[in-house]
């Protein structure tokens, strides 16, 4: 890519990022896609978070908003309830842009229900390694194979688009891989294959590695990532396996999911778009409020500091940070302080609080924005030394009230 090129990509209106991500020694390594598909597993893989549940409507009104972000597919799972079988045939009617994907096993019933609700494709979910095949179901190798061939053939047999999710095949031996990854294309006609990291722990390399070793085995065919986060790595490994050729990982909005959760859509879209360079189709200034509705319906709060959407993510306290940033809007480069501009996922701006760590600027900047003048530069570190006190004793930030009212003490003494 031209040097120009390249200069777009690492500052705009929005960010400023490092140029060491596009240098030509790290690029050569990687078989990157045009675009990436993102296919979110939030109203499956959501539900199986302890204590989350989506009624019929809930589900209907998240996949309108995930449609209205533009992710490429909606996994649903009708086969857990008769209230997710109305949910899914509303959804399947509705007439969305995104495809709808259902997960099955590989019982015939859980194919013939998803043909039922009208849904475009399934992924096929199966185990991915011997032992487990072995220990839980007294399943031989070759077994399971037949048994995951039979199942994508009869889903293709009945016209749908068929992924292959053979879960948590990074414990299965090399050659069982390649055998149950060739045979699902090759003998079952699957369309795409899932390499899914079950438990999270693999390494980014390592997950490169197997993509390509994957790509080799089935050329041509579509190659799905899914990790989950339990290693707090599934962003880091799906940003991996992306560089080795994988077109389409799975996702959940806030990171839902079993145990630690899934790879989140809105950081997977925002590593995707601006680290890597690579189109996903996500509307980016619509992810603040999508996520905002899922954690609404959900009632499942992020913590402060989850990326993107958590309280602190665009939260400023400390006096020699709030200074720099007003040193850099001065020149016209806030974003030289920002991993991103909150605007840019159409979140609202920054907020600048005040606590022990609060310094003169910092205090300034929340005066301004309470109305308050200060003149005296004596008063200013009164009402400084107090706030620092106060936050000290209550061990958190000040509210807007708190520091009316010192500086109420203060001016009027």
């Amino acid at each position: 890519m031209k040097k120009e090129d390249i200069s777009k990509k690492i500052l705009t209106e929005n960010y400023w990022l490092t140029e060491y991500n596009w240098q030509d020694k790290i690029r050569s390594q990687f078989h990157l896609p045009e675009k990436v598909q993102i296919h979110d597993c939030t109203l499956r893989e959501g539900q199986q978070t302890p204590g989350v549940v989506f009624r019929e409507d809930e589900q209907v009104r998240i996949a309108q908003a995930l449609d209205d972000l533009g992710v490429s597919r909606i996994e649903v799972i009708p086969l857990m309830s008769e209230e997710d079988v109305r949910a899914t045939k509303r959804i399947t009617s509705m007439g969305l842009n995104a495809q709808i994907f259902s997960f099955v096993s590989w019982r015939k019933e859980d194919i013939d229900l998803a043909v039922e609700c009208g849904v475009d494709g399934v992924l096929v979910d199966y185990v991915g390694n011997p032992w487990q095949g072995k220990t839980f179901w007294g399943l031989e190798p070759e077994e399971i194979i037949k048994k995951g061939v039979e199942a994508i053939t009869y889903a293709k047999d009945h016209g749908l688009y068929v992924n292959a999710l053979v879960w948590d095949d990074m414990k299965a031996p090399e050659d069982f891989l390649k055998q149950n990854y060739t045979s699902a294309v090759k003998q079952g006609g699957a369309d795409t294959v899932s390499l899914a990291d079950a438990y999270g722990f693999s390494l980014p390399p390592t997950i490169k590695d197997m993509v390509e070793k994957i790509r080799s085995w089935v050329p041509g065919t579509p190659i799905e990532l899914h990790f989950h986060n339990d290693f707090g790595l599934a962003i880091a490994l799906s940003l991996s396996g992306v560089t080795g050729g994988a077109t389409i990982v799975h996702t959940t909005m806030l990171g839902l999911g079993e145990r630690c959760g899934n790879a989140p859509t809105e950081e997977m879209a925002l590593g995707l778009e601006l680290l890597l360079g690579v189109d996903t189709g996500i509307h980016l200034d619509k992810i603040y409020e999508t996520c905002e509705l899922v954690q609404k319906i959900s009632k499942f709060p992020v913590g402060v500091r989850k990326p993107l959407i958590g309280a602190n993510a665009f939260r400023f306290c400390s006096g020699w940070i709030c200074w720099m940033m007003k040193k850099a809007e001065a020149v016209g480069r806030m974003q030289a302080m920002l991993p991103f501009k909150p605007e840019l996922i159409g979140r609202p701006g920054m907020e600048f609080v005040l606590g022990k760590s609060s310094g003169r600027t910092s205090l300034k900047l929340k005066l301004d924005e309470l109305g308050i003048s200060v003149s005296s530069e004596e008063d200013l570190k009164k009402i400084l030394d107090r706030v620092r006190s106060e936050s000290s004793i209550t061990k958190g930030i000040l509210e807007d009230s708190e520091v009316r009212r010192i500086v109420g003490k203060v001016i009027s003494k």
